[in-house]
């Protein structure tokens, strides 16, 4: 067989890292950057509760040594229920095939079967689920995934000037028109910014704290009226994720205590060349809305003093938590921008009890890069 699909070995990580920083994207649009294997290691290896799966794709042709010329990566993690109860997920990561290989290959379609490599094991280990977020929707449906949702980017402008070269950059279009519109945008998402006249008073109930700490308890009660699942982020998950975090980004996080010094309200946010992304919100259901309208006033106001020129936040309308959060920033000036990436889903059990529409969802689901 001149193509081989197998589990990648230990001995064979280098390779594969190596792989993934010479070789495209398969939707060829992700910026291309440099991983360290340091930064590999802590993505895949060092989490705590996660076990990272990869199959690779070897060319075996010619009598010389193999060749990697594709990887599918999986990350088998825990999401907890909001009763409680722990279920194993799979995040699919690293989806890159050298495009050489399709035309040497024509006759194999090689994500296929480095998919179906990886179900397998997952289904071997128990794992209910499939998940990721991809800009491939027809690509994942032909493999029998459910593209069911995109996320919703929204911004916050800070400064309009910054603001609009920073988005501009990000972009390939140069159009005169393409650059009115951003422009134009800029200026709107400024404006509303400026509505944002609730301060945050100190009340003799609440307190404010920076101190990061796990929000599994938060989570079950936001969404103690749904039956939602949630990422396993206790308190040594969030500390690999954010301070342990090996890429050039700053982490802020803010919490609001209750009596008892109880967590109520949780935004974790992070920041990178003075724009700022609030990664994750989880606020408890019983908290008045002007109580997190005003404790989001407050975290922009730190934010402006960080000198960050604009502010994003990727929302979700696949669940009632979901589209709280989303309510929650239109009301603290934040515009919507347009939509973001797909959600992309499998289900693996018999009796399936986790479906798209139950899964809360947060940029800090992500792999932590800039």
């Amino acid at each position: 067989m001149p193509l081989e699909i197998k589990l990648v070995q230990d001995s064979e990580y280098h390779t594969v890292n190596d792989f993934f920083n010479q070789t495209r994207f398969l939707n060829g649009s992700s910026k291309k950057r440099i991983r360290s294997f340091h930064e590999f290691r802590w993505e895949y290896f060092e989490a705590p509760d996660r076990l990272p799966i990869f199959a690779g794709a070897w060319d075996v042709e010619d009598r010389t040594a193999p060749i990697l010329i594709g990887i599918q990566g999986m990350i088998i993690h825990t999401l907890k229920s909001s009763d409680g109860r722990s279920f194993l997920a799979a995040k699919g990561e690293d989806s890159v095939i050298d495009i050489p290989a399709f035309r040497k290959f024509p006759k194999t379609d090689i994500l296929k079967d480095l998919l179906d490599l990886l179900v397998k094991e997952c289904r071997n280990k128990g794992v209910e689920c499939i998940w990721g977020m991809n800009e491939l929707p027809a690509t994942f449906r032909r493999l029998d995934y459910e593209t069911p949702f995109k996320s919703c980017n929204m911004i916050l402008v800070l400064n309009p000037v910054r603001a609009y070269r920073d988005i501009i950059a990000l972009r390939s279009e140069n159009q005169t028109l393409n650059k009115l519109k951003i422009g134009t945008l800029s200026l709107i998402s400024y404006l509303h910014s400026l509505k944002k006249s609730v301060i945050f008073h100190r009340q003799k109930n609440y307190k404010l704290n920076f101190e990061i700490q796990g929000n599994t308890s938060l989570f079950q009660r936001a969404s103690s009226h749904s039956p939602l699942f949630f990422l396993n982020q206790n308190d040594d998950y969030l500390k690999w994720r954010i301070s342990e975090n090996p890429y050039p980004v700053k982490y802020k996080s803010f919490q609001l205590l209750g009596p008892g010094n109880t967590l109520i309200a949780q935004v974790i946010c992070s920041i990178y060349n003075h724009s700022s992304f609030i990664e994750q919100t989880l606020f408890d259901q019983s908290l008045e809305r002007k109580i997190i309208l005003s404790f989001l006033s407050k975290i922009i106001k730190c934010l402006e003093k960080e000198k960050v020129f604009l502010v994003r936040f990727i929302a979700f309308k696949n669940n009632d938590l979901n589209r709280r959060e989303m309510g929650l920033f239109k009301r603290a000036g934040f515009v919507l921008t347009g939509n973001g990436e797909w959600f992309r889903f499998k289900s693996l059990a018999e009796s399936p009890v986790i479906t798209p529409n139950s899964i809360y969802l947060s940029r800090l689901y992500k792999q932590g890069r800039t």
